[in-house]
């Protein structure tokens, strides 16, 4: 029989794509609220979903990620992705989309996306909210799965994630 233990705390991240003629990164930040205030921006050039994401947002989409470095209880993410949704549509223009806003909890053992789409790798966390594990921690670095976004897959962007798991150890 295996003794029943609270989850290890977590750190909030948000995947943010945003159309870049309309809103910026700086306006998305302050939509978040005073609580996500002042993120560790993270830009790259890596988007091989941009095809996939400009049909409902336009062209010139942009992807940046907003990390914190202060650890949260995991049982927040279904709230923090019902909030990140009410932003998306109270800011939906005519041209569609501004900005698309993914939750994610940073894990020592894992790192978790938040989703409103049931699919078979995702777990109803309750009001809608899936969790879909992106990787998995495996001796000393984060490990993609067969259905992680091809996003997430590239190095540079699996070595921001390991300095975030840092922020965990100290």
């Amino acid at each position: 029989m295996s003794d029943l233990k609270p989850a290890t705390q977590a750190l909030v991240f948000f995947s943010v794509l945003y159309q870049e003629d309309r809103i910026g990164p700086s306006e998305i930040i302050s939509l978040l609220g005073p609580k996500y205030a002042h993120p560790i921006v993270f830009t790259h050039s890596f988007f091989p979903m941009k095809d996939y994401y400009s049909k409902e947002m336009g062209s010139n989409l942009k992807r940046c990620f907003f990390f914190y470095p202060d650890a949260v209880e995991r049982t927040q993410l279904v709230d923090i992705k019902k909030k990140c949704d009410v932003l998306e549509k109270a800011n939906l223009l005519d041209l569609g989309r501004a900005f698309n806003i993914d939750p994610g909890l940073i894990c020592l053992d894992q790192v978790i996306l938040s989703s409103g789409k049931p699919y078979s790798h995702r777990i109803y966390l309750g009001d809608g909210v899936f969790a879909e594990l992106t990787y998995q921690f495996q001796g000393k670095s984060y490990e993609t799965l067969s259905w992680t976004y091809p996003d997430y897959q590239h190095p540079e962007i699996i070595s921001k994630f390991n300095w975030m798991r840092s922020f965990l150890l100290v």
